[in-house]
């Protein structure tokens, strides 16, 4: 009877499954990620807030013509959205617009730009009356245009463009147009304000204005000479 011999065979362990561990706050990829993450909220953060921002700028109350000085009463503050480059272009404070003389025409609402405003040259105030029925409603900041006429003499041009500084209800003083009239004040060159003051010295003198639109008149230097009304009222 034969013998079996039985040979036992080895079974190759199974291998170990590798085990993924999980992220910690150590990790340097989830670190940067979220430092992304908050970087990208904290700079979209600043734009809204700097888009909602506001700065303090001079705008002006009402249409002004170039040649006007401003008063208080001329401008105010306001606060408005401005990008960075803008700020520094127009006036920031009421007290460095009063006194400065435009030399260009604004509109009301208007900020105020350092580049539109000036120190006045040199100039002669003036009070002009007006009739009542010798010109509109005036307004400061308009620019009018002024002539002269007498019984014997057909209107003649005084002063083709100047801006009004004011305008006052007038009060009978000097030269005074009578009630409902208006004084119109003016500041022009000391030689125009002597052609005014001469005009209305003219014996039965009316003197009218009206409200100029447009482009600025051109040279004074071709206004007719106030003796031929001065000659012919004699």
């Amino acid at each position: 009877m034969g013998v079996r011999s039985t040979q036992s065979t080895a079974v190759p362990e199974s291998p170990r499954p590798r085990r993924i561990a999980p992220p910690t706050w150590f990790d340097l990829r989830l670190v940067l990620g979220v430092a992304l993450v908050l970087g990208s909220v904290l700079v979209g953060a600043r734009i809204v807030s700097s888009a909602k921002q506001t700065y303090a700028r001079v705008a002006v109350r009402h249409d002004l013509a170039a040649g006007t000085v401003l008063t208080a009463g001329d401008v105010e503050l306001a606060q408005v959205q401005l990008p960075g480059p803008g700020r520094k272009q127009y006036v920031l404070r009421v007290a460095d617009a009063v006194g400065r003389q435009l030399n260009r025409p604004v509109a009301a609402g208007e900020l105020l730009p350092v580049a539109a405003v000036g120190r006045p040259a040199a100039r002669t105030t003036v009070t002009v009356p007006l009739a009542s029925g010798a010109a509109p409603d005036l307004r400061k900041g308009q620019r009018i245009e002024l002539w002269v006429s007498t019984k014997t003499c057909t209107s003649v041009v005084v002063l083709p463009d100047v801006t009004v500084q004011a305008v006052h209800t007038d009060s009978g003083g000097s030269f005074s147009s009578g009630t409902a009239g208006q004084d119109v004040v003016i500041s022009v060159a000391p030689d125009l304000a002597d052609r005014v003051v001469t005009a209305l010295a003219l014996e039965e003198a009316t003197v009218r204005a009206g409200v100029l639109v447009g482009p600025a008149a051109g040279s004074t230097a071709e206004l007719a000479d106030l003796a031929v009304c001065s000659s012919a009222s004699k």
